[in-house]
């Protein structure tokens, strides 16, 4: 026999209606009892009807907003060009998307988006989020009253949902197993990141580095540039590297800039003598894996990480069913010459 939401607000010592807004999102309810009244709902094997879900809703449909941030990258163009591939097979289930876009990381513009889309009035929030507490703050409230999906950049320690996306922490240590094959055991490296405020970049860093400092003592690093996701940026600190430490012969990029190290490289006819291993199967990253200045890059699945936060909403707004991970990550996988 199916479980009423009558039952499940008998055990819990609430009324019908609360029940009803806990498990439909709607309305705010004391975050320790709509905890209570979950666990009793997962507990019962309650499910909510998708189809009558739907039905309720046909005269209005789920809103779901999405904000990607520093689409400068042609990473975060991948992203928004599988959200926009989305839209339609979105629409067929019922779901209208709110895809709002910041050319930086800024935290203030993503403040203001936040709110945008909330007075809108979604129905769920997917975000890659600006590392800083006061965006985990925002999350918190939110969570309140509407589910939110952090994907690409996850924010630890906040209420939302789950997190879709790459291990970064794993793939900066796959990287440097990586370096270390190409380098043999010795040489000296150049880390190059994007932002520290971007936590999926410094994961990756802290990964590398970690994994570098533990397994492979006969490779020396040197300290942490930023480029700011900029090539011309990159370009800038590995002719200046370089000139500092000609005995550089490893490069890791834990963001946007590739194409400005394999630049320098080029110029200085240092093509196969300067290893470089980067991330994201972008077309100028597999140009130059093609021409041999990319010796690897780690690929994190643009298409997962933007259709899987929507599908992941959508089912908890018509059936109050949690994802069963919390965290939902993509593969780290590894590109050469031979298979990009």
């Amino acid at each position: 026999m199916a479980v009423t939401q009558a039952q499940i607000a008998e055990l819990a010592g609430v009324s019908r209606g609360t029940v009803d807004r806990t498990l439909n999102n709607r309305g705010r309810v004391d975050p320790e009892v709509a905890e209570r009244i979950r666990k009793i709902a997962n507990e019962l094997g309650y499910q909510r009807n998708r189809a009558g879900s739907l039905l309720v809703r046909s005269k209005r449909p789920v809103k779901i907003g999405v904000i990607i941030q520093s689409v400068k990258t042609p990473f975060m163009q991948q992203l928004l060009s599988e959200l926009e591939g989305a839209r339609h097979d979105m629409a067929q289930q019922g779901a209208e998307l709110l895809v709002r876009t910041t050319r930086d990381i800024d935290f203030d513009e993503q403040i203001g988006l936040i709110d945008e889309l909330e007075q809108s009035g979604i129905d769920g929030l997917a975000l890659t989020p600006v590392e800083d507490v006061r965006i985990c703050d925002r999350i918190d409230a939110l969570s309140e009253k509407i589910p939110v999906v952090t994907f690409n950049t996850d924010m630890p320690g906040s209420r939302r949902l789950c997190y879709i996306g790459q291990d970064n922490y794993m793939s900066g240590r796959a990287c440097a197993g990586l370096m270390n094959i190409l380098l043999g055991g010795t040489g000296t490296v150049l880390m190059i990141t994007g932002y520290l405020s971007n936590q999926s970049h410094q994961r990756r860093i802290d990964g590398f580095r970690s994994e570098m400092l533990s397994a492979y003592p006969g490779i020396s690093l040197l300290p942490l540039e930023r480029c700011e996701d900029n090539r011309d940026t990159a370009y800038a600190i590995v002719n200046e590297a370089l000139d500092a430490h000609p005995e550089i012969t490893g490069i890791y990029l834990s963001a946007n800039g590739p194409s400005g190290a394999c630049d320098a490289i080029r110029e200085r006819g240092l093509h196969g003598k300067v290893h470089i291993i980067c991330h994201d199967t972008t077309e100028e990253n597999v140009k130059n894996v093609r021409a041999g200045l990319i010796d690897f890059l780690i690929d994190q699945n643009a298409r997962a990480q933007a259709v899987r936060p929507l599908s992941v909403l959508l089912d908890y707004i018509l059936t109050g069913v949690r994802p069963a991970d919390e965290y939902m990550l993509t593969h780290i996988d590894i590109r050469n010459r031979y298979n990009v």
